[in-house]
């Protein structure tokens, strides 16, 4: 049976705390936090339903998209008209290798526009976009 004395028990301690504060002293310090966002400028897109569109007006920002979902109508069987295709383009609903995406609306530039949405045998709707430049 080892026998432990007050004095070895101490020398121990001292020599565990000596090297614990030697490792701590050889840690790498964690990097200073960056002041920009993670992703950078992205900015989240806004989704709208088509039945919802009721002449609102929507504040956007230079390259925001919007995502607009017709809820079973077919995208073939609306008519979108844009007062300044300078401002804001339309894409319309695609299919394309196993994947969806809804039809949209992208901000190209400053200023604002109206968006018609014609679907037969209802009256238009219309969606105001002012397009901010961040």
């Amino acid at each position: 049976m080892a026998k432990f004395t007050l004095r070895k028990v101490a020398v121990v301690a001292a020599i565990a705390s000596v090297a614990t504060f030697g490792l701590s002293a050889c840690a790498t310090p964690a990097p200073e936090p960056t002041q920009s966002a993670i992703g950078g400028d992205i900015v989240a897109p806004i989704e709208i339903n088509y039945q919802d569109i009721d002449g609102q007006t929507l504040e956007l920002v230079v390259g925001q998209v919007v995502n607009i979902n017709y809820g079973g109508i077919n995208d073939g069987e609306i008519e979108v008209a844009i007062s300044d295709k300078k401002v804001v383009e339309y894409s319309a609903a695609s299919y394309e290798d196993d994947t969806q995406f809804s039809a949209g609306l992208l901000a190209l530039s400053g200023g604002e526009s109206t968006v018609t949405f014609t679907f037969a045998g209802e009256e238009p709707k219309v969606l105001n976009i002012q397009v901010l430049l961040k």
